[in-house]
């Protein structure tokens, strides 16, 4: 939703309120893209702070489904958070501050593109499904939580496997 803060700059300490609601439904970091499960609307917060610099307050809450870390099962990750930007509105935004600027053309802000970006850099760097997950098996993928496999999960250790190798061709003879 696109909102046009132009009216905020006529009064300093001026505030304006606004609720949007969350229009994507999945949520794509360009390497994973995770469903989202519940989003809630979000409410902002937009104060003219002084001569053309506004500050932005947003609460979001949404809850998307992430892959756990070791076993690669849903999930359910509640992301909530309370972001608050400044911005100047006088000039151009600098080459190092560009990023940050992403959700302003002019005076209009665009609440997708900040809720993405705040969304985004909170999100959480593993998500596991329990504390005492088993993760998969690395040889055949059975998730080990539901049951065991049957592989053979003995691990030989690598400085002693040319040995084997001698041992083993001695047995094919």
């Amino acid at each position: 939703m696109l909102i046009d803060l132009w009216s905020l700059l006529s009064q300093e300490g001026k505030e304006l309120c606004q609720q949007t609601n969350l229009e994507m439904d999945k949520f794509d970091t360009g390497v994973t893209c995770y469903s989202i499960v519940e989003k809630n609307p979000i409410s902002y917060v937009f104060r003219h702070v002084s001569d053309k610099h506004i500050l932005i307050q947003a609460d979001i809450d949404v809850t998307l489904n992430i892959p756990c870390g070791r076993c690669l099962e849903d999930v359910k990750t509640n992301i909530k958070l309370k972001a608050s930007k400044e911005v100047d509105l006088s000039d151009e935004p600098e080459v190092d501050d560009i990023d940050e600027f992403v959700f302003m053309d002019g005076t209009v802000f665009d609440s997708e593109r900040f809720a993405y970006g705040e969304i985004l850099v909170n999100l959480p760097m593993k998500v596991l499904c329990s504390n005492d997950c088993k993760g998969i098996c690395n040889r055949c993928g059975t998730n080990l939580n539901h049951g065991s496999c049957g592989c053979d999960t003995t691990e030989l250790d690598p400085r002693m496997a040319k040995a084997l190798e001698i041992f083993n061709s001695f047995k094919e003879v």
